[in-house]
This record gives structure tokens, C-alpha cells and sequence, in this order.
């Protein structure tokens, strides 16, 4: 972050952004006119994709589990941006297997990730929209917060994502006062290359009768509905966790 930006123009925080659902969150954000801050523990992915967006977003490298540096990334985007307009809590770990061969430090590792990495960004972030009384913070939770885990297990990470959905309606209540919304989505299965990791072919014919669309989501419809929200067609929505599934839920 070297350059300072228009201050008229809205600045976007995305995490995790370096692949999958973060960088294509980013790529929406950008072509919506914001200034996209792309920030990943994986520097290098992390300024390609600013690279990719023709000057509208910076990248710098951020650990959601560091919360001191969690804290200096936000404190460098007030000094040189002077606003912060939306935080998009992205960045998450996911460990398969069953309840039983779930180890603590596996689950321990997905708490740090889904639940502190928020906590440490909400800490840094809400007051830079407080002070302006104006900002949209947007968590991407799992339809496992519901199910106990999505279409294929999962209980722990499920449970972390259900701490998301918590969160989520205890801020909007919280911040709402102070013209912050914060929302959360819900994605099915997406096809990214975290899923392709895991979703063999056998498991996708299984899981595939429960989506009564058709089809498992793509990053983009994440991403437009990650944009609709922090957007003012969105302005009398808080507290709110949309389901973007394909009707899973429904199923």
C-alpha cells in the first residue's frame, strides 16, 4: 500500500483473497468501483491477484491468526485511505473427517482461522467505520452452521461456522447504532480447488441429487451476493446469514 487512492472512493478489505471464493470477492469489488485491499497470508498470491485488477487494489500480506498484525494492517489502511467501507471476512481452514478422527489441534487450527481470524479483524476494522458511521462487514459462514456440518461431514468445521452465524447477528445488533451492518453468507459446495481436493467424483454423484438446482455454486455467486451486500440496494439489511446454496438447505 504505496500509492493513496482517491479518498472519495470506497475501500474494500477482502481476506483470503488470494484464491477460490476471496480473489473472485475481490475481482467483484474492483469492477464495482472500490479500491480492494487483497490481503492473504500467502503474499505472493495475494499480489497477483491485486496485480490482475488494473490498479484498483493493493495487496499486502496479513495473518488473521496475528492479531497484532491484523491491528497494523488496519492502522496502515487509516493512515494512507483514511476509510475503510467494507470488511470481508473470507479467509477460512477447513479439516475433513469424521467426528471421531478429528484430532484437537486440527480443530483448534479451524478456530483460529474461522473464529478468532473474525474476532481480530472486527476489532480492527469496526471502529475505522464507527468513526464515519457508515461501513458493511460481510463473514462467509457454511450451510454446515445449520446442518451440524455441510453436504459431506464436517461437524468441527461446522461448528466454527456456526460461531460465524453467532457472530454475525450479535454485531449487526451491537453495531448497527453506529451505521455498520454486518451480514453473512452461506455457501453450499463451491467449486474451488479446495473442493476439488476432496469432492471425488463418486461424492460429487452422491451430493449432487441434493441441490434441487442442478449444480454446485461458483465463486462468482458468492461474490455477487458478497457485493450486493456491502452495496445500498442492501441498506435496510442487517444481521441477516444468506443462504447461497442451490436450495441445499431447502432439500
Amino acid at each position: 500500500m504505496t500509492h493513496r487512492p482517491d479518498r472519495d472512493k470506497p475501500v474494500a478489505l477482502v481476506t483470503g483473497a488470494a484464491r477460490g471464493i476471496g480473489r473472485c470477492i475481490a475481482r467483484h469489488f474492483a469492477a464495482a468501483g472500490h479500491t480492494v485491499i487483497v490481503t492473504d497470508i500467502d503474499e505472493a498470491g495475494a499480489r497477483a491477484c491485486a496485480d490482475a485488477l488494473d490498479g484498483n487494489a493493493r495487496a499486502v500480506r496479513m495473518d488473521v491468526c496475528d492479531e497484532a498484525g491484523v491491528a497494523e494492517v488496519l492502522a496502515r489502511v487509516d493512515r494512507e485511505y483514511g476509510r475503510l467501507d467494507v470488511l470481508v471476512n473470507n479467509a477460512g481452514r477447513m479439516t475433513q473427517g469424521a467426528c471421531t478422527h478429528t484430532d484437537a489441534a486440527a480443530f483448534r487450527a479451524m478456530v483460529d482461522v474461522n473464529v478468532l481470524g473474525i474476532f481480530h479483524c472486527v476489532q480492527a476494522a469496526a471502529p475505522l467505520m464507527t468513526q464515519r458511521r457508515r461501513g458493511a462487514i460481510i463473514s462467509i459462514a457454511s450451510v454446515s452452521s445449520v446442518r451440524g456440518g455441510g453436504a459431506v461431514g464436517n461437524v468441527w468445521y461446522g461448528a466454527t461456522k456456526a460461531a460465524v452465524v453467532a457472530m454475525t447477528t450479535g454485531l449487526a445488533r451491537e453495531l448497527g447504532p453506529q451505521g455498520v451492518r454486518v451480514n453473512a453468507i452461506s455457501p453450499g459446495v463451491v467449486e474451488t480447488d479446495m473442493v476439488k481436493d476432496f469432492l471425488t467424483p463418486a461424492l460429487r454423484d452422491r451430493v449432487m441429487p441434493r441441490f434441487p438446482l442442478g449444480r454446485l455454486a461458483t465463486v462468482d455467486d458468492v461474490a455477487g451476493m458478497a457485493v450486493f451486500l456491502a452495496s445500498d440496494a442492501a441498506a435496510f439489511v442487517t444481521g441477516q446469514t444468506i443462504a447461497v446454496d442451490g436450495g441445499f438447505l431447502s432439500s
